[in-house]
């Protein structure tokens, strides 16, 4: 498949990218004058970012211009009693590939990501923002890495909880492709609240019965 070759060289270039001539990006979750910062394309190097209860946006902008390969990759850590719940992207301006192809993401536990061997990743795959764009919705992301890896990689299920994660975002056409992606964390629920509600719905159910 051209696209996957393609592909596979920008994986290639990124480890050689200086990342000339790209647009700042911005990490908005506490936005301040003078706060556009550049994301890192260095797996082993990304921008570390302060992800906090809520909502946690990362605007920024990659892609390939023919001389320059351009990725983005940051690190965040989530809070013990706290879980990533929700990965949406918000927008994406850029040019969406035929389908079945799309726009690479990829994330690994701990403080960096291998951009050239999948083996560790805990999960990667495309995203094809055109298909939710028709019916209106939301690209969710979390569920795409949670049904993924498609290019080889552990694999993990439900929510991301307490650790170190290193997110990649990469394109290898038309830049710059400008996006913007919502981490949303929220705290673990307890283990015993759906105990307790099931409880008192039981109780609910005895007092509502009729009596013989």
């Amino acid at each position: 498949m051209i696209y996957l070759r393609h592909l596979l060289l920008g994986l290639t270039l990124a480890v050689l990218a200086t990342g000339a001539g790209r647009a700042n990006d911005l990490f908005n979750n506490n936005p301040l004058p003078g706060s556009l910062i550049d994301l890192s394309d260095d797996g082993n190097a990304p921008t570390f970012l302060t992800f906090s209860d809520g909502h946690n946006i990362v605007e920024g902008s990659m892609g390939w211009n023919g001389v320059t390969l351009d990725a983005d990759i940051w690190t965040f850590t989530v809070a013990a009693g706290y879980e990533v719940s929700e990965i949406n992207l918000v927008t994406y301006n850029g040019s969406n590939p035929t389908f079945p192809n799309g726009h690479f993401m990829a994330l690994a536990s701990g403080s960096t990501i291998n951009t050239t061997d999948a083996t560790n990743h805990l999960s990667n795959g495309l995203w094809r923002e055109e298909l939710d764009i028709n019916l209106n919705t939301k690209t969710d992301l979390l569920a795409i890495l949670q049904a993924g890896p498609e290019f080889g990689g552990i694999g993990f299920t439900g929510n991301l909880q307490a650790g170190t994660y290193t997110f990649w975002v990469q394109d290898t056409t038309d830049f710059v492709n400008q996006y913007c992606i919502d981490f949303v964390i929220t705290p673990v629920p307890e283990p015993g609240s759906a105990l307790l509600m099931g409880v008192a719905s039981l109780l609910c159910l005895r007092r509502r019965r009729p009596r013989k």
